[in-house]
């Protein structure tokens, strides 16, 4: 299994922890407003890699002449918009928890396409799912007040954990062909796409986007959500997701929870769960089962020379 994918998935697992943070902090503007300038802010960020590079200008030209390209985009277009709807009017460590369950569609998905799981894997997802539940159940309430504002981003929560798990099985399985499309070239078609179906859906909307209300710490928080969260986590989620099994890649990204727990509580003062430490240990224990039986499952290949 390649080390650098592994690396590029935790470190992009790490990052994402931050989103609901930088969400929290920002003033009370509208999730599509919010939404629009973190992926506006990914573009700029990502287009000077393009228009300087000649390998990736043709790497883009071939990309957008093929129609699955804009169908892995549009994944990341709706998961952008799900999630940081979800931030908004939900608790970050509620939201970061069902963003997380995505491995459990990833093996809806597998049993559909008849790849059944073997019992290694169940086990570590099951056990990552546990140690979540832990982490972050005593931030869920069950005694029959939540509002309707809340469980309705609960469920965009669940919706963009299915979400992420759809592309992940896509682009893995088109890189088995051997047809995945560039990564960083994806990446880019999703902020360019993004940047105008957001804000096309912002005029449509009656209610006031409040763009005229942005400051400069506003601006500030949306350049990090954008860069830090959506561009660099867009693409190293892209890179592991054509290198790394899509069990492996939703099975790490199992650990953003617990840094979103962890940074909220350091920033932004919500309170850590007592139960932080044996949830986390739960998780970790998954997540190592899940990249270990990957990698026994690997074939063995002769070297070149």
């Amino acid at each position: 299994m390649p080390i650098n994918a592994l690396i590029i998935v935790g470190m992009t697992t790490l990052l994402w922890g931050f989103t609901g943070v930088f969400i929290r902090l920002l003033p009370d503007y509208p999730p599509l407003t919010v939404t629009a300038g973190r992926i506006i802010a990914a573009m700029l960020f990502l287009l000077p890699i393009l228009v300087f590079t000649s390998k990736n200008r043709r790497a883009f030209k071939n990309t957008i002449k093929r129609p699955i390209a804009y169908l892995l985009a549009l994944h990341f277009v709706v998961y952008y918009l799900l999630s940081t709807i979800a931030f908004q009017i939900a608790p970050i460590a509620e939201v970061a928890l069902l963003v997380g369950t995505s491995p459990v569609f990833v093996f809806v998905f597998r049993i559909l396409k008849n790849d059944i799981p073997n019992r290694r894997e169940v086990l570590g997802a099951s056990s990552a799912i546990i140690g979540i539940v832990i982490i972050m159940g005593p931030n869920i309430s069950f005694n029959g007040d939540m509002s309707w504002q809340r469980l309705t981003g609960d469920v965009l929560g669940i919706l963009a954990a299915i979400t992420a798990a759809s592309y992940a099985t896509i682009y893995r399985g088109l890189n088995e062909r051997n047809t995945a499309p560039d990564t960083l070239s994806v990446s880019l078609l999703t902020f360019i796409l993004g940047s105008i179906i957001v804000p096309v859906l912002v005029s449509l909307i009656s209610t006031p986007s409040h763009v005229e209300a942005i400051d400069g710490f506003a601006l500030l928080m949306l350049v990090c959500l954008g860069v830090i969260c959506t561009a660099l986590t867009t693409y190293g989620f892209a890179i592991a997701s054509k290198e790394l099994p899509s069990v492996v890649t939703a099975t790490v990204m199992l650990a953003t929870p617990c840094f979103a727990g962890l940074f909220a509580y350091l920033i932004v003062d919500e309170t850590l769960s007592p139960l932080f430490i044996p949830g986390g240990l739960l998780v970790l224990g998954g997540i190592a089962l899940i990249v270990t039986t990957s990698k026994l499952k690997q074939p063995t290949t002769k070297a070149v020379t």
